[in-house]
């Protein structure tokens, strides 16, 4: 398809890849271990596996080679994606798990077994870390060429991710991020910015044009085909810069008010005070420095996704005025009539020429002038671009990368967000709103995007503008029907931290309210008007206004205990109790309205007597359904995490500056002016002025890159 496309292309590939390799494998391996042929198995056995007859037994040699296959296979899948390919082979048989074990016992030094026998190896349960050494994986990265061991790499950078090597993980995935740009610059050093944009654009008339399908599509070689491999890269080397950076929030404000305090007071401050101020200022370097580095790995992963703000109204009206008129019987747009159009426009340039070139002979009436034959109106210019047979042509909505909407400038042509304006319901029926690439991890690194910017102290109002954008995307991101909806941490984190930093942004509604789907057909009347889900959702709501307080405590007793149940975190009573105190806190909160800002204000308000009725000629409120990809991710983790409670107090407590920066350059000598002495220097009010306007408020230090 032509751009923006609706799903990633490179994970779509990815997962297609991964299925396959996988299936073929559990294929071979249940050969290898019934140690049938192929034709055998196919056609001697039935449906439960009884064999009609004596069957070919295979060799041992033959066995090996089989296992070598699956081996490849799975190696090949667990390059691609290693989360992906485990999810894959956890549905195939069992036999797929032993196989790399079966090849090393023969062949050692075989290089894909040992990285498949990495993910089958059985461990205790809860005891990755201890059990988890990151030799296999060494040598398999030692064993590879340079250009194969991106995705080794990748692979023991999450291995040190969960051993919390952070560190470590950096280093690989910077590794394996220099590595595959230098695969592209090696394989690809032809192709520019250019002429790929150029190509694009002849893809996108070609398929305008022929109105092509999928069947007419010419398949893409395995070395042009998309890979997600650098997008996966960027997105876990921003996870990990963000986490490093949260790990040095608290060295970097513990004793801070206080040292403060002594300062402004002007109290003595010991040697070991300022030893521990300058540790302060260390940790906080470090803060600003991995904050800064995540933002931008996050833009480079949002960098390869489509959005366009769609059509604009203008455009979408006209053409459904078109149709309108086309059903109504008024032929005034059928291709012979755009023609004598431009047929008058060039009577109207001759017309021109005559009256610039001959106006004697209009005098004497030798020659008239079409204007005064036929008085004409100059035509508004057509929106739209004629095509061969004069029909106008559907034009194409502008193209954007997902990152230019957090850039200083962005584009202009964007849609107000948020907007309580509803628009015509045919321009929403139209389907032409806006769109962005789907990808499963976008969201996740939407808000961790606003979280890096939280520890980088950007302004609120320039932050309020990225929530937005981040709101805007993760609303009309929507990957069904091939992806699920994924696990975000990093938005159950944003809403913890807007929660605990009392909005200090100033949202204006709930970001719930804000990230939800956009809508469906039931906004112009269509399908959806009546769903289940909403009148299920109606009939809870009713059910909760005439709950007594006991019926409430009990009902959120209740709640909370089902999802204190659902936590991987809950291992033992004492952790269970813990989860079920927090979860009820949490609700009573909510309950009664202490969430602030991010609760409803209408919410809080008596609902019989806010919510209008049918009979006073109102309707009531409806839920809109859910978009596939938009479930309720805040409630998979209830419980403030270490990285919520860690942003949320730097919001609070860190000041923009804390001395001790970098120093400033000399401000340069002026020339005397009025009011100045002899020596140059300023007195009596003009010093003052001049004082004052040679302040400046700057950062306490320059952010390295």
């Amino acid at each position: 398809m032509p751009p923006p496309r609706l799903i990633d292309p490179a994970v779509f590939y990815d997962v297609v890849k991964i299925r396959k390799a996988v299936d073929e494998a559990a294929q071979d391996s249940v050969r290898a271990s019934t140690g049938i042929s192929n034709a055998a198995m196919t056609g001697r056995m039935d449906y439960f596996g009884a064999g009609g007859g004596p069957a070919s037994q295979l060799s041992k040699e033959r066995i090996f080679k089989i296992r070598q296959k699956a081996v490849k296979l799975l190696a090949k899948a667990y390059t691609l994606d290693e989360v992906a390919a485990s999810v894959a082979t956890m549905q195939a048989t069992s036999t797929v798990e032993d196989v790399g074990l079966h090849v090393l016992k023969r062949e050692p030094g075989n290089v894909d077994a040992k990285y498949v026998h990495f993910f089958h190896e059985k461990i205790p349960s809860r005891a990755m870390e201890q059990y988890t050494p990151l030799d296999p994986l060494n040598e398999v990265i030692s064993s590879l060429p340079l250009e194969q061991q991106a995705p080794p790499l990748r692979t023991r950078a999450l291995v040190q991710i969960f051993k919390s090597q952070w560190e470590g993980a950096a280093t690989d995935l910077t590794m394996a991020l220099r590595i595959v740009e230098e695969i592209k610059r090696t394989h690809k050093p032809d192709q520019q910015q250019l002429e790929l944009a150029s190509k694009m654009r002849e893809e996108a008339e070609a398929w305008n044009r022929g109105f092509r399908d999928w069947r007419s599509v010419p398949q893409v070689k395995e070395e042009d085909q998309p890979k997600s491999l650098e997008q996966q890269l960027y997105f876990n080397r921003g996870g990990v810069y963000l986490t490093m950076g949260c790990k040095s929030v608290h060295a970097a404000l513990d004793g801070l008010g206080e040292y403060l305090a002594k300062e402004a007071e002007g109290a003595e401050i010991t040697a070991a005070e300022i030893k521990a101020h300058a540790v302060r200022l260390e940790a906080r370097k470090r803060v600003k420095t991995n904050a800064k580095r995540a933002m931008k790995d996050y833009a480079a992963f949002l960098a390869h996704f489509d959005y366009t703000p769609g059509l604009p109204y203008e455009i979408t009206n006209e053409i459904m005025r078109r149709v309108y008129d086309l059903a109504n019987g008024n032929k005034t747009q059928t291709p012979t009539p755009m023609v004598a159009k431009n047929r008058l426009i060039e009577l109207d340039s001759e017309d021109k020429e005559i009256n610039g070139d001959s106006d004697h002979r209009n005098t004497n009436g030798h020659c008239h002038s079409l204007s005064a034959i036929v008085k004409h109106e100059k035509p508004k210019p057509d929106p739209f671009e004629l095509g061969e047979d004069g029909w106008p042509r559907f034009p194409s909505p502008k193209i954007h990368p997902a990152s230019a909407l957090f850039a200083e400038k962005p584009p202009s042509d964007l849609p107000p967000f948020p907007s309580d304006k509803v628009n015509d319901n045919m321009h929403e029926a139209f389907g032409s709103r806006e769109a962005v690439t789907y990808h499963p991890l976008l969201t996740d690194a939407l808000h961790s995007l606003l979280l890096a910017h939280a520890l980088l102290q950007t302004s609120p109002t320039e932050l309020l503008r990225h929530a937005h954008n981040a709101a805007r995307l993760a609303r009309i991101a929507d990957g069904y029907p091939i992806f699920q909806a994924a696990r975000s941490p990093a938005r159950a984190d944003w809403i913890e931290v807007l929660r605990r930093a009392n909005n200090w942004l100033g949202l204006e509604v709930p970001w719930q309210k804000l990230c939800a789907p956009a809508p469906l057909p039931d906004a112009a009347g269509g399908w959806a008007k009546e769903s289940s889900s909403s009148s299920a959702l109606a009939k809870r709501a009713a059910r909760r206004e005439e709950e007594t307080p006991e019926q409430k405590r009990e009902r959120i007793k209740q709640e909370s205990i089902l999802e204190a149940l659902s936590d991987d975190r809950v291992v033992d009573e004492e952790s269970f109790q813990r989860a079920v105190r927090a979860r009820e806190r949490r609700a009573m909160d909510d309950e009664v309205g202490l969430s602030g800002p991010l609760k409803d204000k209408q919410d809080a308000l008596p609902e019989p007597a806010a919510a209008p009725t049918v009979n006073g000629g109102e309707k009531p409120q409806q839920q809109l359904p859910k978009r596939w990809a938009q479930e309720e991710n805040g409630r998979e983790y209830p419980i403030s995490t270490d990285r919520a409670e860690a942003i949320s107090r730097w919001i609070r407590e860190a000041p923009l500056s804390m001395g001790g920066g970098k120093k400033k350059r000399p401000a340069r000598k002026k020339k005397p002016t009025a009011g100045t002495g002899a020596n140059g220097m300023a007195n009596g009010a003009h010093a003052a002025t001049e004082r004052v306007g040679s302040m400046a408020v700057g950062d306490d230090e320059d952010v390295p890159d």
